[in-house]
């Protein structure tokens, strides 16, 4: 699923935008699209708790 994931840079050059796949619900007659924005503050936050989780992901990475 990580491969259907598509980060971009919007053209304003102020948020970067994560589309997801289409996710068909049943009953709707087109599947949902959903995209989320994030600003610079909020990548910045994200990077800094993926950083955190994955330090306590088993097994650690090896340093070098």
């Amino acid at each position: 699923m990580v491969a259907d994931l598509l980060w971009i840079l919007t053209d304003d050059r102020e948020t970067v935008r994560l589309q997801l796949p289409a996710l068909p619900l049943e009953g709707m007659p087109e599947p949902l699209r959903l995209h989320l924005d994030f600003d610079a503050v909020a990548v910045d936050d994200l990077l800094q708790r993926l950083t955190v989780l994955r330090s306590q992901m088993v097994p650690a990475p090896v340093s070098n």
